[in-house]
């Protein structure tokens, strides 16, 4: 047996696949998906991010970037961009259009190089909006009001009367045959409103004994109403009574947020609408106290490309008011996934004078939190069964 002793320089080289490096090359796709939405908010573009991430339909998108007027999805393959459209179909009520140009061919050989688009035109229509119904649209819902609550989209438009519990499901392709017009009231218009009177109302059915007949559907039941605007509360005494669906969530002393159409400014068209309609407040929402401390739970984003130049969108706010509408409906949560925050690292303790200081400022502010909230109630809680554990690296582990 011989042995030697030397010295052996390795020089490895990571090698990465055709597939591989078209895929982390920039500029190197064959189809996009082009998603927009005509609206001021992006509510609807931070939803359709979690249910993304939900149903894992982001696999096979090489890159993502965001614009103003809302997102683009590139993929390696048009198949894949054809699976992701469908898939933004059945969430949200969309109008695709499809194009290609041309980049090269080869005439000898007969071979052509596109690159696809395809254009995905969400519907304007978003929860809480109050819609105006055409008359020729009304006949075709079997005479609905002419203003009607948007109270859920799917992959359809679901519309509801608050004045008679009526639900109406305008599907997608019928949407995108005659589209409704532009919202009257957005969530912008809402007004606030305290609940000074509640009284529950039965609904009329033909053929049901006066005992057997139901004062509400599912979570909405009707109800009439006497409220005042937070506005004029303690200032004069005006008074309203309305018919409303939030019954079963507020009580007397609650404040809610509604649609005032005495103050609301409408096009020629609308006006006999808004005239027609037999109320002059349309209650929408309760409202709940601002969450003053972090929220136990968080939500996931995707990792999004920026043009070089481009202004900086901030949708805080939109994210902010999607965070409420899933701890307020808990049926909304079941397409999201709600992740447990990892604890906060307890700081060390500062100053005397310093913590003086701090705690003086806090109090004010937490008394001036509490006379603006006075009379709300608690939002409420996200129960810990239905969060799950994130993968949180720690600085020690990282050390």
């Amino acid at each position: 047996m011989l042995q030697q002793t030397m010295v052996v320089e390795f020089t490895v080289v990571n090698q990465q696949c055709e597939a591989c490096q078209k895929s982390f090359t920039p500029h190197v796709f064959n189809a996009t998906v082009q998603v927009r939405q005509k609206v001021p908010h992006r509510r609807t573009f931070c939803f359709l991010e979690q249910l993304i991430l939900k149903h894992d339909a982001h696999e096979r998108v090489i890159s993502m970037k965001e614009t103003r007027e809302g997102l683009d999805f590139n993929f390696a393959q048009r198949s894949h961009a054809q699976r992701f459209a469908d898939f933004i179909c059945s969430c949200v009520p969309a109008n695709v259009k499809n194009s290609k140009h041309l980049q090269s061919h080869d005439a000898s050989s007969n071979i052509y190089q596109y690159k696809y688009t395809m254009m995905l035109e969400l519907c304007p229509i978003c929860v809480d909006d109050l819609v105006h119904v055409p008359k020729g649209h009304s006949a075709q819902l079997s005479g609905a009001s002419p203003l009607m609550l948007c109270h859920k989209i799917s992959n359809g438009v679901r519309l509801v009367d608050p004045l008679t519990l009526r639900c109406y499901d305008i599907p997608a392709f019928e949407y995108w045959k005659r589209p409704l017009p532009a919202p009257v009231c957005t969530r912008s218009h809402l007004t606030e409103f305290i609940v000074l009177n509640v009284e529950p109302v039965e609904i009329p059915e033909a053929g049901t004994p006066a005992k057997h007949r139901l004062t509400g559907r599912g979570k909405m039941q009707l109800a009439d109403l006497e409220v005042a605007r937070a506005s004029d509360f303690g200032k004069n005494d005006e008074r309203l009574q309305i018919r409303s669906h939030v019954g079963t969530k507020v009580r007397p002393g609650n404040w809610v947020l509604g649609y005032d159409l005495r103050t609301v400014n409408v096009t020629s068209d609308m006006t006999d609408a808004v005239d027609e309609h037999r109320t002059d407040v349309v209650l929408v929402r309760k409202q709940y106290k601002k969450r003053r401390q972090q929220r136990q739970w968080e939500l996931r984003r995707l990792q999004r490309d920026k043009e070089e130049g481009a202004e900086v969108i901030n949708d805080e706010a939109d994210m902010e008011a999607v965070c409420q509408d899933l701890e307020e409906d808990a049926e909304l949560r079941r397409g999201v996934n709600l992740y447990r925050t990892a604890e906060p690292p307890q700081k060390a303790k500062p100053e005397a004078a310093t913590a003086q200081v701090g705690e003086d400022s806090t109090a004010a502010e937490a008394e001036e939190q509490e006379d603006d909230d006075d009379g709300l109630e608690e939002p409420p809680e996200v129960p810990l069964a239905e969060l799950l554990d994130g993968l949180h690296l720690s600085e020690e582990a990282d050390s």
